[in-house]
């Protein structure tokens, strides 16, 4: 598998995975080691650490990133209006966190790729 398919298919696989865990009731949660705090962070720097590779730009990058954070202050608002689950303030934190470091790893992953990218410009065999 490619690493561009890879990634397409994280890509959306990761915020299928969101979408549905926010809305499972909390029994039916999965027993993971960690706070929910860090469960959230990582998922939101998962999220944005794949979204990121589609988007070379920092500009777009950004954009990318606020969507996330707003995702998630989406979901948590609408956790409160359920029954079984509720609306807490560090969750968008958290989220905020996890894709405020996914960017900055992103950004550095790209500003690296581009400083050390092989010169598409030939090699001369002998000195002139």
């Amino acid at each position: 598998m490619s690493p561009s398919l890879f990634f397409r298919l994280a890509s959306v696989a990761v915020l299928v995975g969101i979408w549905m865990l926010s809305f499972l009731p909390g029994n039916l949660l999965p027993t993971v080691p960690g706070t929910d705090k860090w469960h959230h962070a990582l998922a939101y720097f998962v999220a944005m650490y794949c979204w990121g590779q589609w988007a070379p730009r920092p500009v777009a990058r950004l954009k990318l990133a606020m969507v996330f954070v707003l995702m998630g202050a989406l979901i948590e608002c609408l956790q409160g209006l359920t029954t079984y689950r509720s609306f807490e303030w560090l969750d968008i934190v958290a989220d905020a966190l996890g894709v405020a470091i996914a960017w900055v790893v992103v950004t550095v992953q790209f500003a690296v790729h581009r400083r050390f990218r092989p010169s598409t410009a030939p090699i001369p065999l002998r000195p002139e």
